[in-house]
């Protein structure tokens, strides 16, 4: 080849490398500027990502609406939030306040060496209280993370008034149920009794078990799965009983402390005096309200005062005894269906109402069903568990009904009221598993107000106090943050016993003392019956 021609190719290959190698550094900083414009075809006639379904966009802003200051997973026990070490104060006190007038108070919290806190995440309870007047009224929480927060208190009552900040978990006990929650939803089992021809097995389930033999059961009404391992000689139809299986132990020695009952719901110490709340001339009844479904619930939604729950939702009703209670429910079917701690609202009833007589039906209390029927005046009210999840003795699994078909199956009838909750039993699993029964649940209520628009349906809300294994208030708001909002396009009453439980005299329980249940009943009936 001739000096010229080697020449020549030599300047065309520069040439082509220097313009491959420019071009390749403008895509590179380009996409490093504008990295959503690069669009270049790498992968011909490939498909463009799916768009979200609705109900993936649902959960998502669910998810939204939980969001927390999450921490990082603790370390050091001695470097979380510490009740002892940690102070409020009342800001802009005064010698005297009035009554309808909001307060504030900072809270500043540190950890167990004194040290301020630079994050926050912690979770509280904060309310109001008289002992003397039997008064007691919520508080709310504002976090800026930055180990300060600031609660709000509304002055509802007149004379002496408290104030009650509890740590109820640190930040870092936070991050560490957080992180259970999502990661270890085998954290509470089941069991499944099998039967056949006089051979019986017991073997584990739960919503899933991955990567094990299983038999799979689905819900006629919602469409849920449940599995169980599939028995060792038993076919998976002689699946027969239905009974709780127990807790694991899944916490290290480490995450034991943060979540330790020494440092859970703890109060925080001050020398604070009793505020000085002055009477108002300004009449609330005037401003009040029927009970009826679709109103706002404001913070607070109420409060006690000589032990009897003051709505501010609406004008409540107090029924003092069984005829007022008789003549309220008259002519009405009342259905029940959820757990233990809507129970309580039934036995309450059977035993508040002389002429309201319980039917044999000759089943296990627990899961029911339970009847309970008044001759005189003409109605009935029954309860039913809801279906699995449900941490219990063993019952017939023949007896477990989801919600869903409960509701399918009610029909057109008059004078029908609805009042279910659903909350307890999903606290161990991941917030989906909760939102999928919760739209099986939330359909058939629209498919029940398609068929019969004047059917009342009322949903009683979480109750704080959840001191089980595995079980905390902080997973209870999360899911009953999750209920309010599913619901709250529908024309049904949000029953809002959150804040009933959270700020009476007694001490906080999941199945709370009489005197709350009879409160929390009045104001079911007050939405029964408004006038």
């Amino acid at each position: 080849m001739k000096p010229s021609l080697l020449w020549i190719v030599f300047v065309c290959t520069l040439c082509f490398l220097f313009g491959f190698f420019y071009r390749f550094t403008q895509i590179e900083s380009f996409s490093r500027h504008y990295p959503h414009e690069i669009h270049e075809d790498t992968q011909s006639g490939s498909s463009p990502a799916p768009a979200p379904s609705p109900e993936d966009k649902e959960l998502q802003n669910l998810l939204t609406m939980t969001a927390w200051n999450i921490a990082p997973l603790p370390g050091a026990f001695q470097l979380s939030t510490s009740h002892r070490t940690s102070s409020y104060t009342l800001l802009h006190p005064r010698p005297t306040y009035t009554m309808g007038e909001t307060i504030e108070v900072l809270i500043t919290v540190k950890d167990h060496k004194g040290r301020p806190k630079t994050y926050g995440g912690d979770f509280f309870n904060v309310k109001l209280y008289s002992a003397s007047m039997k008064a007691g009224v919520s508080g709310s929480v504002q976090d800026y993370n930055n180990g300060t927060y600031t609660a709000t208190f509304l002055l509802v009552w007149p004379g002496e008034t408290k104030i009650s900040v509890r740590l109820i978990h640190s930040s870092e006990a936070i991050a560490i149920l957080h992180e259970k929650r999502d990661s270890r939803p085998d954290k509470v089992y089941f069991h499944g009794h099998f039967q056949l021809n006089g051979t019986r097995e017991v073997v584990e389930c739960n919503f899933d078990l991955p990567g094990r033999d299983v038999c799979e059961y689905y819900d006629a009404g919602s469409g849920e799965k449940w599995v169980c391992l599939r028995p060792k000689n038993l076919p998976c139809n002689s699946y027969r009983e239905h009974s709780s299986g127990g807790n694991r132990d899944i916490l290290n020695n480490t995450e034991k402390q943060f979540l330790s009952m020494s440092f859970t719901d703890q109060e925080i110490p001050n020398n604070l005096k009793p505020l000085n709340v002055l009477p108002t001339n300004i009449s609330r009844d005037g401003r009040r309200t029927k009970c009826t479904s679709g109103l706002p619930i404001p913070d607070p939604s109420g409060f006690y005062y000589r032990d009897l729950w003051e709505s501010l939702v609406c004008s409540n009703q107090h029924f003092p005894d069984g005829s007022s209670v008789a003549s309220c429910l008259a002519g009405k079917s009342v259905y029940m269906f959820g757990d233990s701690t809507l129970r309580q609202w039934w036995e309450h009833i059977v035993d508040f109402v002389p002429s309201l007589k319980q039917i044999d039906l000759h089943l296990e209390h627990n899961p029911g069903p339970l009847l309970a029927v008044d001759t005189e005046h003409n109605y009935l009210v029954q309860w039913r568990a809801h279906q699995k999840p449900l941490r219990m003795e063993k019952t017939w699994i023949r007896e477990l009904h989801s919600i869903a078909s409960e509701l399918d199956n009610l029909g057109g009838r008059k004078d029908m009221v609805i009042v279910f909750n659903c909350w307890a039993h999903f606290l161990t699993f991941p917030i989906e598993i909760y939102v999928r029964r919760l739209r099986g649940i939330r359909d058939a209520v629209k498919r029940l107000l398609e068929h019969n628009p004047k059917i009342k349906i009322l949903i009683k809300s979480a109750n704080t106090g959840y001191r089980f294994d595995h079980g905390s208030d902080w997973l209870s708001i999360q899911l009953d943050t999750v209920m309010r909002a599913m619901f709250s396009d529908l024309p049904v009453t949000i029953l809002d016993v959150w804040q009933m439980t959270s700020c009476h005299r007694e001490p906080e329980n999941l199945h709370p003392p009489k005197v709350i249940v009879k409160n929390e009943v009045d104001l079911m009936l007050s939405f029964i019956c408004p006038s």
